[in-house]
């Protein structure tokens, strides 16, 4: 039997608008105002005044595009140092500054707040991902065929697109069809956390409230930003005694917080089945293969394909681009935009204006 494991440049490569930075679109669509709150207060990156060529717009447009290009992993990123120094010297305008622990941490957690309501705009983006225009782009998925599936991601590509049984798919973190869906975002940074947790410990010892505050509000605000993801890995039971001689992945980057997926899934098929392994540029085709390799995976069970040997059935030009295959097309005349078959944009036979350079696949 074989197992595909499906991530987000799979819906990529199938025009979907499933970037975080198309996130950020929906965001700034429909939440302005919370999309400038959220970028202000997570200024991850700091500017440059030295930089000659510094500009403000630049500045902020490199450094937003940078927060949404790797979100999760950017949520425990943020400039600590740069945050706490600051709340540590914050000028409270008061004579006393003892006894104000309880007015501070209030403070903070309204500060930092956003991580809540930034889950329940991520569910209603999901929602608004439609379907109507897509075509399939492979032969290699078919209901005829003897498999599993496992998707990262939250649409219902396989489902609807490729009339793969509901049953024979193993949505790691939910899906659209389920009524309980619960978007899953976060990072998978452990040792930052612990270093925030002694921070706060060390202030309680020197009696620091401001140091005291801030280091329990950025261990609050990264443990409620880490993605656990231990409470999946249940999902991946239904692999046990299934006999799976090969794992195809398509569409996902190997890398980030979802590695230990990949260990458990090789340790439920026995550690036998071979790996054929989809990519889209040389340098993309190393990494994976490190992170496979690093999981323990043998190399002589690993084979690694360019993504555009998956996707066989050509785009239909007729059709109006829904997605962002490529950030240049968005909005552009359909006879401006031409096919390469070869071109390795986000493994989907790369949509894109020939002056332009196509997107890498990701994750998100």
């Amino acid at each position: 039997m074989k197992l595909f494991i499906i991530g987000n440049g799979f819906d990529r490569g199938h025009c979907l608008p499933t970037r975080y930075l198309d996130f950020r679109t929906f965001l700034d669509d429909t939440n302005w105002e919370f999309l400038m709150s959220f970028e202000e207060t997570y200024s991850i990156y700091q500017p440059d005044f030295s930089d000659p060529y510094y500009s403000v717009d630049a500045f902020i447009q490199s450094r937003n595009d940078l927060l949404w290009y790797e979100l999760e992993t950017n949520l425990a990123n943020i400039e600590l140092d740069y945050i706490i120094d600051n709340a540590i010297h914050m000028d409270l305008g008061l004579e006393n500054e003892d006894g104000i622990i309880d007015t501070l941490d209030a403070h903070h957690a309204r500060k930092y707040q956003y991580i809540e309501q930034l889950a329940v705009y991520l569910d209603d983006w999901v929602k608004t991902i439609s379907l109507e225009h897509t075509r399939p782009r492979t032969t290699k998925i078919s209901p005829n065929n003897e498999a599993l599936y496992i998707s990262f991601n939250y649409t219902e590509v396989l489902e609807n697109l490729y009339q793969i049984d509901p049953s024979k798919v193993i949505h790691i973190h939910g899906s659209i069809r389920e009524e309980d869906l619960d978007p899953v975002l976060g990072h998978g940074n452990l040792e930052i956390i612990d270093s925030m947790k002694v921070g706060r410990l060390e202030a309680e010892v020197q009696q620091n409230e401001k140091a005291m505050s801030i280091h329990g509000a950025m261990e609050n605000y990264l443990r409620e930003t880490y993605k656990d993801i231990r409470k999946y890995m249940h999902n991946l039971r239904r692999l046990q005694g299934v006999d799976v001689d090969e794992i195809i992945v398509i569409g996902h980057s190997l890398s980030g917080v979802d590695i230990p997926y990949f260990k458990e899934i090789d340790l439920k098929t026995s550690e036998k089945a071979n790996w054929k392994v989809y990519y889209h540029s040389p340098v993309d085709e190393k990494r994976m293969l490190d992170s496979l390799l690093e999981c323990g995976i043998n190399k002589e069970r690993i084979v690694m394909i360019p993504s555009s040997d998956f996707y066989d059935l050509p785009y239909d030009s007729s059709d109006r681009m829904t997605g962002s295959c490529c950030n240049c097309c968005n909005d552009k005349p359909i006879d401006d935009i031409v096919v390469y078959s070869d071109c390795g944009g986000t493994a989907c036979n790369a949509i894109c204006l020939t002056e332009h350079e196509c997107e890498p696949e990701g994750n998100m």
